[in-house]
């Protein structure tokens, strides 16, 4: 039976771990393609989910909310849980890191958390102003290709960024900061210092916030926003995998 969102599945014979993975904020699943192939590669089996709005156009991402996001992730949730694996993961790239820090907080039976660059915070007058200028300013136009020159895999991502789709993505943000404390499951956040789409000091606030007692912080040197698609992952993933690892050997 197809899933009840689209996405990327991959399942290596004999899968006994399965992720969930999600892509950040107007972009699509193939900016977690690095990822996929990464665990396809250990044996790992996971569920890239499309995100409600994302991978289309900017028009459907008007009609969106931040809890149609969510959506879209707790059912992506249930179609990995529907494989039956010894182990489920839920991993989130920036925007998806907030999704995914609240998705854990909520669900129960799962084995480990993977936040990349999340996007907890965003600083300044911006998310003050955003829900008058949405009104004002429909679109915030994107050269995509400057804004992928410093990374080596290219993704989808939209060249118009609603400004309503601003404001619900800082209803998320708010929403997800105050589930952190509910998070008890192991967790690994990656923040790259480069990071110039939000502020790295994002991974100290997950760190900080998270309520589990196992959680490590790492700081990828040089690292941009979009770790999964940008050289220092090589540095990045043998984390995850030795994280992964360790969790697995803990519960036998």
């Amino acid at each position: 039976m197809a899933p009840l969102v689209k996405g990327v599945k991959t399942y290596p014979e004999g899968a006994n771990i399965a992720f969930l993975l999600v892509h950040g904020f107007c972009a699509a699943p193939d900016e977690m393609r690095t990822l996929w192939e990464f665990l396809e590669d250990n044996g790992i089996a996971s569920f890239a989910v499309k995100v409600e709005g994302h991978g289309t156009t900017p028009e459907d991402l008007k009609n969106t909310t931040w809890k149609d996001w969510f959506n879209s992730v707790k059912i992506g949730l249930e179609e990995v849980r529907s494989w039956g694996t010894n182990y489920v993961f839920i991993a989130g790239l920036s925007m998806g890191g907030a999704l995914s820090t609240l998705l854990t907080a909520e669900s129960e039976d799962i084995d480990g958390l993977v936040l990349i660059a999340p996007a907890l915070k965003i600083e300044g007058l911006l998310p003050k102003l955003v829900p008058i200028l949405k009104y004002v300013l429909k679109d915030r136009e994107i050269d995509v290709e400057a804004s992928q020159e410093k990374y080596d895999i290219k993704r989808t991502k939209y060249s118009r960024e609603p400004v309503s789709a601003y404001h619900e993505l800082f209803k998320l943000q708010n929403v997800a900061r105050k589930s952190m404390s509910r998070v008890s499951v192991p967790c690994i956040i990656i923040q790259g210092t480069e990071d110039k789409t939000i502020d790295p000091r994002n991974g100290k606030i997950a760190y900080e916030g998270i309520g589990s007692k196992d959680k490590e912080l790492h700081f990828i040197e040089g690292a941009e926003h979009v770790i999964t698609c940008h050289p220092t992952r090589k540095e990045a993933y043998p984390l995850i995998l030795s994280f992964i690892e360790r969790i697995v050997k803990k519960s036998v």
